[in-house]
């Protein structure tokens, strides 16, 4: 029984990082492929490494399809304490993006993505999760990237459901500070409602999410997408499949299939 309820501590664990560091995904894939969505470990885990490949159907016959290297670390402060009560996860996503737009079809590296992320604050159920992403301007066409350097703060509290899941509320604020003087600035913000539930006595996991993604640099307008996930996970591996549909004349994708595969240590 021991050993069961620290495997389902470890499970809840794996799912909330995986959801929380993805909260903190890169630049709109109208803009450039992002560092999409949800992986990661125990904390005292971290994951070994993730790959992912994302498929994005864009408005105007536009698509992308990225894949991802993935390798987080967990910097713990007075081990065993669980990471929401001190510590740092870090996050590295290195993209190999195909990206097919009006003027043509070309693959390439992508924006190179790093974060940092802490948690500190806790209490009873409660969780705030702070930090900030960079999206580094690597990418070696137009088309893979935004030719920016963009800073991407985040804050997310989160509210655990006791061995099932958990609830969070990600806002995360993109803006672009350098980069190339002929491509656009950026500024956009995106809000992010999202539900992980463990289905019991099975090792899979569903995740319900929508999300906002307002425009400041035009005059405001907001798209909105939703998204369904499953996955399945072992001792030490994980796998998910997720759906993503966008909806409204803003929208910055029309659907989005996404997949990821991990291990962790």
């Amino acid at each position: 029984m021991l050993l069961a309820g620290t495997f389902m501590r470890g499970w809840i664990v794996t799912l909330f990082l995986c959801v929380i560091a993805a909260a903190q995904a890169g630049p709109s894939p109208t803009i450039a492929p992002p560092p999409p969505a949800g992986d990661d470990s125990d904390p005292t885990r971290p994951v070994a490494w993730s790959l992912r490949e994302e498929y994005y159907n864009l408005p105007g016959q536009a698509w992308t399809n990225a894949f991802l290297f993935r390798v987080d670390r967990a910097f713990l402060k007075g081990r065993p304490q669980p990471l929401w009560k001190r510590g740092l996860l870090t996050r590295v996503d290195i993209p190999f993006v195909i990206a097919h737009r009006a003027d043509g079809t070309s693959a390439g590296l992508g924006d190179i993505y790093a974060q940092a992320l802490l948690l500190p604050y806790s209490k009873g159920k409660f969780v705030l999760a702070a930090g900030s992403g960079i999206s580094l301007p690597t990418a070696t066409n137009h088309r893979q990237g935004t030719g920016k350097l963009t800073i991407a703060p985040a804050a997310a509290p989160v509210w655990f459901i006791p061995k099932r899941g958990f609830v969070l509320v990600k806002v995360q604020d993109f803006f672009s500070v350098a980069g190339a003087g002929g491509r656009p600035g950026l500024h956009y913000m995106t809000v992010t409602p999202l539900l992980v539930w463990r289905l019991k006595g099975k090792p899979y996991w569903v995740q319900l999410d929508a999300e906002t993604q307002t425009n400041w640099n035009a005059d405001a307008h907001t798209g909105y997408k939703t998204g369904f996930q499953v996955g399945r996970m072992t001792k030490k591996r994980g796998i998910w499949i997720k759906v993503e549909v966008g909806m409204g004349p803003y929208r910055v994708q029309s659907v989005a299939i996404k997949t990821s595969m991990f291990k962790v240590r």
